[in-house]
């Protein structure tokens, strides 16, 4: 934290560094050394941090050790963020239109950093021990950065009046092979381990950035969200946070038994010409052929029967530790840590899948074949309950029977199965609010005019004004609305429940907001976010969802 009030503070390191007062930002001690921030209009932001040691060379492949290092005497740059973890589709010529990619274009494996964004309440008073919030990035678990412009915690920290932290975690083949035998094999969920890391770093150093360690809110949207259903059934990562906040959780996207994830592995491996499980031939490959071997296996199918996996090919499997069963199994169980959390849906989740995968119109014995390609059996009552009329094409029925069946439905049924478990501090939502940003989905067209997986993260954060972009005014009403709730739950546990450092001036919101809990005896509601004003609403999908509810396949 800082130990001096802001304007002594700015002239003694005007003094120790020779600079004037407007070319320094705000320093933060740390048991690591001292660390420069920058001072932006909404408080802090320091860039940078390392949580782990660099994973490469002998330890790629490793689970992450700690950063033990220190930078003092010198004070570290806390001005541009860490590279970003490898992945593709971020190079010099690739266009960015979600950015989504590192702000200053550096990926390397040395990747594991950390962002930190405090608000005004940090700056100016020095004892302030505010909530904070981590957030874990989507992608796929493939791509995705937490220094990207989309993800900036500026806005959200301020308005929430949290300390925000946006993490990097290793992706693709280097966060999740599995290959090899012994001490030395590549044992996966790599990735995951960063994120456990990450949230240890936080509970060792937070304070000093003027967080609260005893009150974490661990968020995430699509593989980020997954990944905080994964860290909420893991009892080893109870004591690192507070509550949970799920945006978009794909729960019908299978994670790889071991058995697959080695099958992967090894057609991996043939990709860089080493044999299945040489660990050592496949450590000797350079980061631009391990990204090409990835690259090659993007189509690989490890399991006909569990096609799903080929929408998420890298990413956490069942070790036997981390992850034992698939979400809905272990809620279902009452196998989950008892913490409040808020879980939802955009609705037109699958759109950006479907006309993705199928760039054509699609007929109704293509649209058949789908169906029982991936339900097998059940395909037939599926397409019963989904009944579509005839049609040029069948797309927009298949996107509608995969929002339900592998985001709407395993989301109500997994908030069920927490109720029964013993947690009754639960909040549902579903989002359907089509963002007025232009050339946004230059990449996707088809998503122009729906409301597709993601389109509620440049809401939430409000990062427009970063991307030279602008909400409108109703926009601004929905992100200030959700920055009102995520407040109050980071601050009090209840969505609705103000807390005792109200940023309300800063918020352009409604008057009486209200989200009720989801419970029968409230007539289980869903918030629907929305413009102009959110509203609450009952019986959002029922019949759909009581359909996949009774068929039974969403593990």
């Amino acid at each position: 934290m800082l130990s001096l009030p802001l304007p002594q503070l700015v002239v003694w390191f005007a003094v120790v560094a020779g600079m004037s007062a407007t070319d320094h930002g705000p320093i933060f001690h740390t048991q690591y050394g001292d660390v420069r921030g920058v001072y932006i209009e909404e408080g802090a932001v320091v860039f940078g941090l390392p949580f782990g040691q660099p994973p490469v060379g002998e330890l790629r492949w490793k689970p992450p050790k700690p950063f033990t290092g220190s930078w003092a005497p010198h004070i570290r740059d806390g001005s541009v963020p860490g590279p970003a973890c490898v992945r593709g589709g971020c190079g010099p010529d690739d266009d960015d239109p979600q950015f989504v990619c590192p702000r200053d274009g550096k990926i390397s494996e040395d990747c594991l950093y950390l962002n930190i964004f405090a608000p005004r309440t940090v700056l100016t008073n020095s004892t302030t021990k505010l909530p904070v919030m981590v957030w874990f990035h989507g992608g796929g678990y493939e791509t995705g950065t937490g220094s990207a412009i989309i993800y900036d915690g500026r806005f959200l920290a301020n308005k929430t009046n949290t300390v925000v932290v946006t993490t990097n975690y290793r992706l693709g083949a280097l966060g999740f092979l599995v290959a090899g035998e012994g001490e030395d094999a590549a044992t996966g969920n790599y990735g995951t381990l960063d994120q456990i890391l990450a949230l240890k770093w936080v509970q060792e150093n937070i304070g000093n950035f003027g967080g609260d360690k005893k009150h974490v809110t661990i968020f995430g949207q699509s593989a980020g969200s997954d990944s905080v259903g994964i860290l909420m059934t893991y009892n080893g990562s109870a004591d690192l946070f507070e509550k949970g906040i799920m945006l978009s959780v794909p729960f019908t996207i299978y994670h790889k038994s071991r058995a697959d994830a080695i099958r992967l592995g090894n057609h991996f491996a043939k990709q860089l010409n080493c044999s299945h499980g040489d660990i050592k031939c496949i450590r000797s490959k350079t980061t631009a052929e391990l990204l090409d071997a990835q690259g090659k296996s993007g189509s690989f199918i490890a399991n006909p029967f569990r096609l799903f996996e080929l929408f998420v090919q890298w990413g956490p499997h069942f070790d036997g530790d981390i992850l034992t069963e698939e979400l809905v199994e272990k809620f279902a169980k009452g196998q989950f840590q008892k913490k409040p959390f808020i879980i939802g849906t955009v609705s037109e989740e699958a759109i950006l899948f479907i006309l993705g995968a199928f760039k054509g119109k699609m007929t109704k014995l293509e649209l058949d074949g789908v169906a029982v390609a991936f339900m097998r059996l059940k395909a037939g009552q599926a397409l019963r309950e989904y009944d579509p009329p005839p049609s040029s094409d069948y797309r927009p029925v298949l996107s509608q029977a995969v929002t339900d069946w592998v985001w709407v439905c395993p989301t109500r049924n997994v908030t069920r199965s927490a109720i029964a478990g013993g947690e009754p501090d639960v909040w549902l939502y579903v989002f359907d609010h089509v963002w007025s940003f232009k050339h946004a989905w230059d990449d996707q067209p088809y998503c122009n005019g729906y409301v597709c997986h993601g389109e509620d993260i440049p809401i939430v954060f409000q990062t427009a004004p970063l991307a030279n972009l602008s909400m409108t005014p109703d926009e601004q009403v929905l992100a200030d609305t959700i920055a009102y709730h995520y407040g109050n739950f980071a601050h009090t546990g209840d969505p609705n429940k103000p807390n005792h450092h109200p940023p309300r001036p800063y918020l352009n919101i409604p008057d009486n907001l209200n989200w009720s809990k989801y419970s029968k005896d409230n007539g289980y509601p869903i918030l629907n976010i929305t413009t102009p004003q959110n509203s609450l609403m009952h019986d959002y999908r029922k019949e759909k969802c009581d359909f996949w509810d009774r068929e039974d396949i969403y593990t």
